[in-house]
C-alpha cells in the first residue's frame, strides 16, 4: 500500500511517566494489579509492582503482552507515553464494485460495503480502477482510497480522480496553474491532458493505492 498523509499541528501533550502508564491502564481495564498480571499471562504481578515503584519502564515484550490481551491499547503510547492510550476507532468506508470513475459521475450510489484502513479514515470511497493507463503507477484492479478536495489544494505529482459534465478520468497532476490542470498518464504512451477548472465537477485525491499479488 502507498501512502501518502498531510502533516498535522497537534497539541501539546503532557508525557506520562511509564508508573502512571501501567496505573492507568489498569485502572481503565477494571482490575486490581495482580488481575491484570494473570490476564496478560504474567506469572507474578512483580514486574508490574516494579513499574508502579518506578525501578523499571515498560518493555517491550510487556507492552505486546498487554496489547494482545487489550488491543484497544495503543502500542506505542505504552512504551513511550506519546499519543493516546485508545487507537482511534477508524471510520468506515464505503466500498463499491464499479469502476472509481463511475462513481466520481455518479450521484445517489449505494455502496457494496464498509472497511476500515489506517490513515484512511477521512477518504469518501473506495473503488477499483480497471484500466492499464496509469501502470506502473497504479496496476489494473487496485483499489483506490479516494479522498473528496478542491482543485486549490491539488499539488504536482498528486494522483487524482477528476470528474467532468460527462467524464471522469485518472490522472497525475503535470501541473497546476489558474485556470488549468495538466494532467498525464503513466503509460506506455504518455500524454497530456489540458483541462479548464470550470469544466470540473469533482476531483477527488487517491490517498493510498491497495495492489494485489500476483494479478
Amino acid at each position: 500500500m502507498l501512502f501518502r498523509q498531510t502533516k498535522r499541528n497537534l497539541p501539546l501533550m503532557v508525557r506520562l511517566t511509564a508508573k502512571e502508564r501501567i496505573e492507568k491502564v489498569v485502572c481503565w481495564a477494571g482490575l486490581s494489579t495482580n488481575a491484570f498480571a494473570m490476564q496478560i499471562g504474567l506469572s507474578s504481578p512483580q514486574t508490574l509492582y516494579q513499574i508502579k515503584s518506578e525501578k523499571h519502564q515498560i518493555s517491550r515484550p510487556l507492552a505486546e503482552r498487554i496489547c494482545t490481551r487489550y488491543p484497544e491499547v495503543d502500542f506505542g503510547w505504552l512504551l513511550t507515553g506519546e499519543g493516546e492510550m485508545l487507537r482511534p476507532q477508524e471510520r468506515q468506508i464505503p466500498y463499491y464494485e464499479i469502476d472509481c470513475t463511475d462513481v466520481a459521475l455518479g450521484t445517489h450510489l449505494t455502496p457494496s460495503g464498509l472497511v476500515a484502513m489506517p490513515r484512511c479514515g477521512e477518504c469518501d470511497f473506495v473503488a477499483p480502477y480497471n484500466l492499464r493507463d496509469m501502470e506502473p503507477a497504479i496496476k489494473q484492479g487496485s483499489m483506490l482510497f479516494c479522498k473528496r478536495c478542491e482543485v486549490e489544494d491539488v499539488r504536482v505529482g498528486d494522483i487524482v480522480v477528476v470528474s467532468c459534465t460527462r467524464k471522469a478520468m485518472v490522472r497525475k497532476v503535470a501541473r497546476v496553474e489558474e485556470a488549468e490542470l495538466l494532467l498525464g498518464m503513466e503509460s506506455s504512451e504518455p500524454h497530456t491532458v489540458r483541462l479548464d477548472v470550470t469544466l470540473i465537477k469533482a476531483i477527488y485525491e487517491v490517498v493510498a493505492v491497495l495492489e494485489w499479488k500476483n494479478r
